[in-house]
């Protein structure tokens, strides 16, 4: 993602152990500790919006599961 604010569109393969979300991409997130409990009952095939929200924070990007109707703060993995 390259443009602030400009949202991409994944499906989430799972949520780790770790409570990291895994997309489609091979991309992994890592997401703020109080938003753990949220990234636990997402489901594989949702569809994650993505999108930069704070670049000098350290959680820069939102993640949307657009299923549920909710977001979380994260930053990128890999």
């Amino acid at each position: 993602m390259d443009n602030f604010n400009q949202a991409e569109e994944r499906m989430l393969i799972e949520v780790t152990n770790n409570f990291e979300v895994k997309l489609d991409d091979g991309s992994l997130w890592s997401v703020t500790p109080e938003h753990m409990p949220t990234v636990c009952t997402w489901t594989p095939t949702a569809t994650i919006k993505i999108r930069e929200v704070d670049p000098n924070s350290p959680w820069p990007y939102e993640l949307s599961n657009t299923e549920e109707g909710v977001s979380v703060r994260a930053s990128r993995i890999i």
